[in-house]
This record gives C-alpha cells, structure tokens and sequence, in this order.
C-alpha cells in the first residue's frame, strides 16, 4: 500500500488497496505641457475619456498613475482646419506656400506655431521643428528619408502632432547611422525624435524604419490616438519618457529590443504604459511592453511574441540539494539566462529580459485579450500584480504570471497554455474568474523567494487563498505549492498534479485549510498532503496501492448509492484528494474506480447524474467530525502516532517549527521517527542527484522510470 508522504495527520486506511481519510472541523489633451517635477497628467478638457465600466473601483487607490482625462478630444479626433503652410516635398527640393517654415540644405525647419500640410517624396532630408508652441504635422501620403539624423526631429516644441488622414499611407526612414556636430550630443537617435510631448493620430497609416536605434522617442510623453503605426527597428520600437498612452490605434512591431517602453522612475505618477483600446501586435527581441512604474490596460487586442517565443525559453533545473530549493529566488536552483536589463547592444553573455508584459511597480488588467508568447515571463510585476478582467492565453519559458509581492485575480478567463511555472507570488489570491494552466514545475507557487534551509520552510508573509472562480492545474510539479498557509474557501479546483513522488498535488509548509467551494486533486501518493483538521469542511483522501491509467473514473456515491463526485483524472495517479460540501458529517461513502459517465465534464469534473454504477467497489468510509484512523499504515512510521504519519511540528504560537538537521524535512515531516533522512557533511539532508529521496516503503512502489513524463533529464 503507497501511503501519502508529506506533513498532515493520516486519517484512514480502508483496504489494501485503497485508503481514505475524512476531515470535517475539518489597479486635455495628452498635455499640453512639458512635465514638471512631481506633476501627473492633467487633461485641459472637462471630458475625462476613462471609462470606469471595468475598473475596479479601488484600484486607483493601489496605483500611483492617474490615466484618468490622459486623451483630449485634440488627441483623438485627428482632424485639422485650413492649413497655415503647405510643404510639398520634390525629392531633394521643397516647395513650401505659407508662413512659418523654410527649406535650406535639405532640412525643412519650422519655427512658428501652426499646422502644416506635407505631401511628396524628400530624399535624405528632414524636419525640424524648433518653437515653443504647438505644431501639428498632417502627413499626407509624405515620404521621407534621412542617411544621418531623424526623419522628423522635434528639437522644441510645447507639443508635437503627427496626423495620418484617412486613406493615406506615409513613410519614414532614417540610416544606420547619425552625425552630429560634435561627440558632446547623442540626440536625435530615433526616426520620430521629440523633445517634448508627442501625438500621432489621425486615420491613416504610417510606416517607421528605425535603422539607427529606436523607431519612436519621446523625452516626454507619447499618445496615439485612432491611426495605424507600422514600426520596424533595431531598438526600441517605442519609448515614452514620461509615459506612452495608446486608444484605438493599430500599432504593429518589429523590434530588435523592446516594442513599448516608458522609462521615468524619477517623478511619482511617471513611467507607465496605459492602453486604453487598440490593436498592438509586438513582436521583440527583449521585452514586448516594458513600463518601468505601472501597465495598466482597460481593453483592446494585444499579441506579444518576445525573446522569439517560449520555445526559446531557458532550460530548468531543480537543485534539490541546495539552499534554494524551490522558492529561494523564485525557483531556487535554476540558471536563469535572463535577467531585468533591457540594454539593446548589451556585451554581456547574459540575455536581456524578454518579457511579454512587465511592469516595475504595478501591473493591471481590467479587460481586453492578450496573446503572449515569451522567453521569460509572459506577464510580469516587479511589485504588485491585479487581473480583474480580460481573455488571457499565455505561453511561457519560465512563469505564466509573476509578481514580486502580490497576485490579486478575480475576474477575466487566463489560459497558461505553458510554462514552467504557472503563477508566481509572495501571495496568491483568487477571488473569481476562470484559469486553466500547465506548467512543466508547479502550477501554483506562493513564495517571498526566502532561502530555503534543508528542503522546505514555512513562511508566514506567504499565503494562497482561492475562494471562487474555477482553477484548472496541469502540472508536473506541485499542482498548489506554498512556502506559507494554503486556503480554499470557495470555488472550483481541480488539480491533475505530478506522476513523480517528488511532489504532491498539494504542497503547503504551512497549514492547507479548506472551508468551502470544490476541490479535487489528483497525482502521486509520495508527497502528497491534503487539508488538516482546522479545516471545516469534509475531505475524503484516497490512495491506490498502483497507479491508475490517465481518465480513469474516479466516483464518489453516498450510502443510498447516488453520485456525488466522478472525477476522471487526466494523466496518471495514485493518489486523489476530494473536499466539498456535498461530503456530510456522520455519512457513509463508497469510492468506485473505472466505469463511464453519460454526463459532460469540464477538465475531467463531470456533472452528477450521469455516472452509470458500473465501476469497481474500491472502499468505503465514514465522514467524521474529527481525526480517525481505521487500520494501521503499514511500513511507515515516520514522527510515532497512530501508526501513521506524524504531524507537522509547532512552535510556542502555533506555527509550523523547522526540524532540526537530521530530521526528515522536507515538506513539514518531523519528529524523529523510524527513518532519518542522511546528511551530508554540513549536517544538511542529502540527496541522490537527479533522484528525489524516498523514505523507506514496503516494496519499490515508484513507478518504472520509463512511466514518468521527462523534461530534459528531469521528472516533469
């Protein structure tokens, strides 16, 4: 008989084949100035264009940023009246009718306010504006190049607009390299340079060839507004100092660093990237968006392939022999070839940081879809992370989602299609919403990157708590994994954990409380845990002495014989953990393996009723309203106690206590039992490398090697 391995009190065995165990108790116009020292976006429009339909109405509270009235009807109208000048580009002349502008040595320069109508081809020129008003530029079916500086330089200017007519198509390209008049200077250094504050918009398009660095620059602030951008470059395709704001533009990237980034870390209420509508389809060589205070998106289409893609991810291993193991560092162990530097022409052997979406502060979704295919993380936070909306598919070489400090999900549907890990934080909340992930590691992984002694510490900063919504988990690794409290108080999970006894589908160093919603979790018996006697509702543990084939139908009937659970796990188990409110103190329940279901499922839960009593009798039990053990475990006997496994320790306040060296660690095991995990010469607990350390059992019930799915040269 295969007997679960980890920290919670055995509470059952019914037969030698099966054995189960019961728990009840058991976040104007763009601006028409240069930013100030500790000044946010202020709109000279009463018209705030936020829509707060899907914003949570206290997320500004947790964000620094205030996107609220950030486009002006300016911004978004893209119209003009009668031009001031009109400037019609003859190749290497220029025919200029009107005031404010003149043509000299290939450069038009314009140096009073006023909107100007520019159309024509100019060869290895440019335009530049020199003024402290505002200018617009309407680009009607304009041609420009220049071998040696930018096509479009905005040396001075109280705002700059870039408007694109409807139906118009222009283009601007710039050389690989620039001169300048002395090595004192390092500006213009993109196609579109502006000192200063810079719209495009309007309803036509324009093609940017950033051949020298970046295709857009900004030493202020970037709005696009309604056009459509078509932007190639060998840096950045485009950066915003203060901050880069984008409504219902097309905006399509090639870039060769990152797609958009904002960049001031100085001023409070800078450096963010905030989408409001748009199309933005980014593909780059480093990170797809980068904001180095806040991303906050409310809708729109985004499509990220960053770092060529997760395919191109790095390759992972576990160091289960370390101080890091899991969770020290945030993965503990692992060689990570990416790191948060973003310079394009880096010498380091080091890759740069390729991310899908990454924030230096806060990151947050209120709605829209994503598509994001990266190296690194698909969606990451240096600080706090909120998903309150939005329809998510997320491909990952390392984590789906990340957040340095906190994930707040409640709402949107999020499909983490791959990854190594799937959700990352120092705490975990999901309030609702839907998520259905697969990860080569852990599914879930709450962990302040703390070090950890031995292999395994208790955290008490650390939590995962769902409490609605559904989970689906597909993982290798841990399904639910937590340095600190696990919590399940509401919602569906649904865990399809590791074929390896390394790991469990549940993992807490701390307590792992279940007071409500569903939980089903399925996967090895070796270091599987399930929720503890604080817990107040019913959990049924079942263990089977062999593994059963993937889709196997897993039944749970009361004494009149109704269905109440039928779970059909999706790869191979020995081990299912099953928790609800359907599981009533004081009754009798019988556990069925195989048979069919005439009903539907939703990742292997199917709906009751449709079960058709045609499965093999594997055991019953009795739901009880405290701990009880029927029979005796067998060979192991690791912390005394009911001849089963011992509780995790604890200290003077309750909490879980770290075992001295010597004692079986890993995952709360403590106490001295039969078995003592062996040392090595510091007195830390030695393992085999390239194996996980079994304790002792009756027989070799690991599965043949050949059975457990393989990631390189590692267990999935």
């Amino acid at each position: 008989m295969n007997i679960p391995t980890k920290n919670k009190k055995l509470l059952g065995f019914i037969s030698a084949a099966t054995a189960f165990t019961v728990l009840a108790a058991g976040c104007a116009e763009s601006s028409n100035r240069t930013v100030s020292e500790n000044s946010t976006p202020k709109s000279d429009t009463s018209e705030s264009m936020q829509d707060d339909s899907t914003t949570d109405t206290n997320i500004h509270e947790k964000l620094t940023c205030n996107t609220s009235g950030i486009f002006s009807d300016r911004d978004l109208s893209g119209v003009y009246g009668t031009p001031d000048c009109k400037i019609d580009l003859l190749g290497t002349n220029a025919k200029i009718d009107g005031l404010g502008a003149v043509f000299e040595d290939s450069e038009i320069r314009i140096t009073e306010k006023g909107t100007y109508l520019i159309s024509g081809n100019l060869q290895d020129g440019r335009i530049v504006i020199d003024t402290a008003e505002k200018v617009q530029l309407v680009l009607d079916n304009a041609d420009i190049n220049c071998s040696d500086s930018s096509p479009i330089y905005a040396v001075n200017a109280d705002k700059l607009f870039l408007t694109m007519p409807e139906g118009t198509s222009s283009t601007l390209s710039d050389g690989i390299s620039y001169e300048y008049p002395d090595d004192s200077m390092n500006e213009p250094d993109s196609c579109i340079f502006s000192a200063d504050s810079l719209t495009l918009n309007g309803s036509g398009t324009l093609n940017i060839n950033g051949n020298f660095n970046e295709g857009i620059t900004s030493k202020d602030d970037i709005v696009i507004a309604g056009c459509t951008l078509n932007i190639t470059s060998v840096g950045n395709g485009i950066k915003g100092k203060d901050y880069v704001a984008v409504s219902d533009a097309e905006i399509n990237i090639q870039s060769e660093s990152d797609g958009i980034k904002s960049t001031n870390v100085t001023e409070e209420g800078m450096g963010f990237v905030f989408i409001k509508s748009g199309t933005l389809n980014i593909t780059a060589a480093n990170d797809g968006i980068q904001a180095d205070n806040e991303f906050i998106c409310e809708g729109g289409s985004i499509n990220v392939t960053a770092g060529g893609g997760s395919e191109n991810g790095e390759t992972h291993t576990d160091d289960f022999g370390g101080g890091n193991f899991r969770g020290g560092n945030f993965g503990g162990g692992r060689n990570n070839k990416f790191t948060d530097e973003t310079t394009a022409n880096s010498d380091s052997n080091e890759k740069s940081s390729a991310k899908g979406i990454k924030a230096g502060s806060a990151l947050y979704i209120g709605s829209g879809e994503y598509y994001i295919d990266a190296a690194d993380d698909a969606v990451h936070s240096n600080g706090n992370l909120y998903i309150r909306g939005g329809e998510m598919t997320l491909l990952s070489g390392d984590k789906g989602i990340h957040a340095d400090l906190n994930a707040d999900i409640s709402n949107g549907n999020i499909s983490i299609e791959k990854s190594y890990e799937g959700i990352e934080a120092v705490s975990i909340n999901v309030s609702g919403g839907s998520i259905d992930l697969t990860s080569t590691d852990d599914g879930f992984n709450a962990s302040d990157g703390t070090p950890q002694g031995g292999m395994g510490t208790y955290s008490d900063n650390v939590s995962l708590n769902i409490s609605g919504g559904t989970v689906h988990v597909n993982a290798g690794g841990d399904g639910l994994d937590s340095n600190g409290n696990m919590t399940i108080s509401g919602g569906t999970v649904l865990i399809n954990g590791p074929t390896n006894d390394g790991n469990g589908a549940l993992d807490g160093n701390g307590e792992i409380i279940c007071s409500g919603g569903t939980l089903v979790a399925a996967g090895s018996s070796g270091m599987a845990e399930y929720p503890n006697e604080n817990s107040t509702q019913n959990t049924a543990v079942i263990t089977f002495d062999a593994y059963q084939d993937g889709g196997t139908l897993v039944t749970l009937c009361n004494s009149d014989g109704n269905e109440v659970i039928s779970f059909a796990p999706l790869k191979k188990f020995n081990s299912v953990v099953i928790s609800s409110d359907a599981i009533l103190s004081g009754e009798t329940y019988t556990i069925y393996i195989g048979g069919t279901s005439t009903a539907a499922n939703d990742h292997g839960l199917y709906t009751v009723g449709g079960y058709s009593s045609d499965g093999t009798e594997a055991g019953t039990f009795t739901a009880e309203n405290s701990v009880s053990f029927i029979g005796k475990s067998g060979g192991m006997n690791f912390g005394g106690g009911h001849g089963g496994m011992g509780q995790k320790p604890t200290n003077e306040n309750g909490q879980p206590e770290i075992p001295e060296k010597g004692d079986f660690g890993h995952h709360g095991f403590g106490g001295k039992g039969d078995f003592e995990m062996p040392t090595d010469e510091n007195g830390d607990p030695e393992l085999p490398k390239g194996e996980h350390q079994k304790p002792p059992m009756e027989g070799d019930q690991r599965p043949p090697m050949e059975d457990i799915p393989m990631n390189g040269n590692q267990p999935q």
